[in-house]
């Protein structure tokens, strides 16, 4: 798989290589043509670079695809689950989590982890989730995932049953 650092270097190479070629000089004598071409090679200039903002943000776009679905993938084959009440990891889904991070090295790609809990008491199911995903973001921290690209949103009795004692982890657009 190619790194998001790739495609943006191989991206930002291209829009330089165009943008040199592009660029003629302008040393015409008449000055009205000149400036003519002056307005023009600016034209010219500001198409470029939007064109290349849009080639780097499509790049983007798709690297950070490509490791959503390997997160997702990840996530498939197993579930990162709870025991109800606990927030304990067991052996599986620290295995889960390793797979997890193999995508999210190499790159700065923000990821949310979501985690659930259900409880009468309102502030000891949101403690709970909350310690859930952060067990999770603590076991990619170990596995080499920097904090500061790890956001934890603990939710409280969610309205779709199925996901209460269970993750989820998503990239985060840029």
């Amino acid at each position: 798989m190619i790194s998001r650092k790739s495609v943006c270097g191989i991206a930002a190479t291209a829009v330089v290589l165009t943008m040199i070629t592009a660029c003629g000089s302008d040393s015409d004598s008449d000055s009205s043509a000149s400036s003519t071409t002056a307005s023009a090679t600016n034209d010219m200039r500001s198409s470029i670079a939007a064109t290349a903002s849009s080639a780097l943000s499509s790049a983007r776009n798709t690297a950070q695809q490509g490791i959503q679905e390997a997160i997702n993938v990840a996530l498939a084959a197993a579930p990162i689950t709870f025991d109800s009440g606990s927030s304990d990891l067991g052996a599986l889904d620290v295995a889960t989590i390793n797979a997890v991070a193999l995508p999210l090295k190499g790159n700065d790609t923000k990821i949310r982890i979501t985690t659930y809990a259900q409880d009468s008491d309102k502030s000891a199911a949101e403690a709970l989730a909350k310690s859930r995903g952060d067990n999770i973001a603590a076991e990619l921290e170990s596995a080499g995932i920097d904090k500061s690209r790890i956001t934890v949103k603990a939710e409280v009795d969610p309205k779709d049953q199925n996901v209460v004692d269970k993750a989820k982890i998503e990239v985060v657009p840029d």
